[in-house]
C-alpha cells in the first residue's frame, strides 16, 4: 500500500489504524469483532493516527510473526468465535518504507454472528459505530442470535396462546382476498382450522398436541392485544403529513378500533401510501380500464417488505409516513444481508418467511429478491430520485425512503422521457371537479385531490406506457386488488349500496359500477334489490 493511497485514509466505521510495534494487539480482536458483526472493515497494524487525523507507521518489527500469530488466533475459538478471513484478506504491505499488516475483515454472514471473543457473546459481542467499537448490549446480543438462526423462525409455535387470540374476522378477509386473487386455489374452501394450518399460521404444541398460535400466524391474524403477549413492543403506525400539522391521517395498531394485526393494517396502509398517485388513462385486455402504475406497485412492494423483514421483538414500533415527496418505512431490525447485494437484487432472506408466503398467495411480494429493482423501476418511470435504504443502531432500524411523483409526471414511453399534456391552468381549460366523474376522467375520487384539497390540475396522453411483459401481469393483478378490497368491504355479512362502496374504494360512480359488474359475473358478489334500493353482498354460496 502506497504512502498517497493510505494518507488518504482516515479513521471512520470501515477502517482503523493500530500499532503493532509490540505483536498483535489486544485491541485487535475488538475491531475484528466489530467489523464482522457491522459492515465489514480494514485493520491496518502497524500505523498510528496522528493529532490531525493522518496515518503514520510505527513499525513491525516481525510482520511474518505477526501474521502466524494471527492465524493461529483466528482458528482458536477460546480467542474469536469464527475465522472469517481467506489468504488473500491478509497481505504484508509497505508503507513509507516500513512494513504494515493489512487485514480485509468482511462482514459475517447473519449465521455466524454474533462474532464475539473470549469465549462469552454477551460480553465479547462488539459492532462499530463511527470511529470506535461498541461493546454489545444483550438485547444486540439477542437480536443477533435470533437472526443466526435458519428456516422459518416465524413458524415457531406459541404454547401459551390458544387460538382464541386470532381475530376470525380477519381470517376470514384473508380467505376472501384468496378466493379474489385465486379463484381455484385447493385451500379457499377448506375449514378455519385447516387453512390456518396449511398456511403454518397455527402449530402443534410438543407439550400438549394441541393446535396453537404460530408467530407468524400471532402477526398477521391477531387481536393487537394478544399479539403484545408476546412481542411487548408492537406497534404498527401509518401517517400522512401533509402540512404543518403533526399528521394529518393517522391509523396506529393501539387504537382499540380495529384488530390492529398485520394483516389488516396492511390494507389500511395501503390506501394512505398510495393516495393521489396520478393514474394515466388505460385500457386492458376486453376495455376496461386499468388503475395501476410502477408506482403503485413499488408501494405495495415496500410496505410488504416492511412487513415480512421487521424484528417485532425489536425496541421500536414500524411506522409507514406519507408525505408529499413520497414515502418513508421504518422497521425495527438491520438488514439481513449486506447493502449492495440487496440493490444488486437476486437474493431474498427474509426475517418473517411464512409471513412472506402467506401475503405471495394473495399476490404480495415475492421471493426472488427482486423488490429494490421494482423501486428503482418505479422512480425511473416517475422521474424522481432514486429509493435509498440505510441502517442505523441502537436501536437497530432499517429505513426505506421511496420518492414518488404525484403531479406532472413524465412517462417512460419507446425509452423516451415524455411529459403528460399541459395543466389546465396553461390550456385555458377548466379542471375538473372532484364531483365530477366524466368517463374520461382518468383520476377516482381520492386521487383527484391534491395536498391542498385543490383538484388536481394534470392529465394524460392517452399512449401506452412502453413496460415490460410482466407489467402487464402486474396490472392485470391490480384489478384483483381492487376487487379483494371489495371483498373486505362486505365481510361480515355486510351489504353495501353502490355510493357507500365508491366512498370506501375511494373511487367513482362509473368505475365502481364497472368493478361491480365484472364481480357479479364471476359470482364472487351478488346483487339484491332494484333501481336505488339495489345492494351488494358476498356470495354465501361461493
Amino acid at each position: 500500500m502506497d504512502r498517497k493511497s493510505l494518507l488518504g485514509y482516515r479513521e471512520d466505521n470501515r477502517l482503523e489504524f493500530k500499532d503493532a510495534r509490540g505483536g498483535l494487539p489486544r485491541s485487535f480482536w475488538e475491531t475484528y469483532s466489530a467489523f464482522a458483526n457491522t459492515n465489514g472493515g480494514v485493520i491496518v497494524l502497524g500505523v498510528m493516527e496522528a493529532a490531525d487525523g493522518s496515518p503514520h507507521p510505527s513499525g513491525i518489527a516481525s510482520p511474518d510473526t505477526l501474521v502466524q500469530d494471527l492465524w493461529n488466533a483466528l482458528n482458536n475459538p477460546l480467542r474469536v468465535s469464527a475465522n472469517l478471513l481467506l489468504d488473500g484478506d491478509v497481505s504484508i504491505e509497505e508503507f513509507d518504507g516500513s512494513p504494515i499488516v493489512v487485514v480485509r475483515v468482511p462482514r459475517a454472514d447473519r449465521t455466524l454472528r454474533p462474532v464475539y471473543i473470549n469465549n462469552n457473546p454477551n460480553t465479547g459481542t462488539f459492532r462499530r459505530n463511527g470511529e470506535g467499537d461498541y461493546r454489545c448490549t444483550p438485547e444486540t446480543v439477542r437480536s443477533l442470535i435470533r437472526d443466526s438462526a435458519e428456516g422459518a423462525t416465524d413458524r415457531l409455535v406459541l404454547p401459551e396462546l390458544g387460538l382464541d387470540a386470532f381475530c376470525m374476522d380477519t381470517v376470514q378477509r384473508y380467505r376472501n382476498a384468496l378466493r379474489a386473487e385465486r379463484p381455484d386455489h385447493p385451500w379457499r374452501d377448506l375449514d378455519n382450522e385447516e387453512l390456518l394450518v396449511r398456511l403454518g399460521a397455527v402449530g402443534r404444541s410438543r407439550e400438549d398436541g394441541r393446535l396453537h398460535p404460530t408467530r407468524a400466524g400471532l402477526l398477521m391474524f391477531g387481536h393487537a392485544w394478544r399479539i403484545v403477549e408476546e412481542f411487548p413492543q408492537f406497534f404498527l403506525d401509518c401517517r400522512q403529513e401533509f402540512s404543518h400539522r403533526r399528521w394529518d391521517n393517522r391509523v396506529t395498531s393501539a387504537s382499540g378500533e380495529w384488530s390492529g394485526n398485520v394483516f389488516d393494517f396492511w390494507y389500511k396502509a395501503y390506501p394512505m401510501l398510495s393516495e393521489g398517485l396520478p393514474v394515466p388513462f388505460e385500457l386492458g385486455p376486453g376495455m376496461t380500464r386499468i388503475d395501476d402504475t410502477p408506482q403503485h406497485k413499488a408501494v405495495r412492494e415496500a410496505l410488504t417488505n416492511m412487513l415480512v423483514h421487521a424484528d417485532y421483538y425489536g425496541r421500536t414500533g414500524l411506522v409507514a409516513l406519507r408525505t408529499s415527496k413520497g414515502i418513508e418505512l421504518t422497521n425495527p431490525g438491520t438488514l439481513r444481508l449486506p447493502l449492495d447485494v440487496i440493490e444488486g437484487g437476486g437474493v431474498s432472506d427474509p426475517r418473517n418467511l411464512t409471513m412472506l408466503t402467506m401475503f405471495n398467495l394473495i399476490g404480495m411480494g415475492d421471493k426472488a429478491g427482486s423488490g429494490f429493482d421494482v423501486l428503482r423501476r418505479s422512480a425511473e418511470w416517475a422521474g424522481v430520485g432514486a429509493p435509498t435504504l440505510t441502517e442505523s443502531l441502537d436501536p437497530d432500524r432499517v429505513t426505506l425512503a421511496l420518492p414518488l411523483a404525484t403531479g406532472g409526471l413524465s412517462l417512460a414511453m419507446n425509452g423516451k422521457r415524455e411529459t403528460g399534456e399541459r395543466r389546465p391552468a396553461e390550456t385555458g381549460e377548466e379542471p375538473v371537479a372532484i364531483g365530477d366523474e366524466p368517463a374520461t376522467n382518468p383520476y377516482n375520487r381520492r386521487q383527484t385531490a391534491s395536498i391542498d384539497d385543490k383538484p388536481a390540475a394534470t392529465s394524460f396522453n392517452r399512449r401506452q406506457i412502453d413496460e415490460e411483459p410482466a407489467a402487464i401481469h402486474e396490472k392485470r393483478r391490480q384489478s384483483a386488488i381492487t376487487k379483494q378490497h371489495v371483498v373486505q368491504c362486505l365481510s361480515s355479512g355486510r351489504s353495501l349500496p353502490i355510493a357507500s362502496l365508491a366512498d370506501e374504494l375511494g373511487l367513482g360512480l362509473s368505475r365502481t359500477r364497472e368493478i361491480l359488474s365484472q364481480m357479479v359475473a364471476e359470482g364472487i358478489i351478488v346483487r339484491t334489490g332494484t333501481s336505488r334500493s339495489t345492494r351488494y353482498r358476498l356470495n354465501d354460496k361461493d
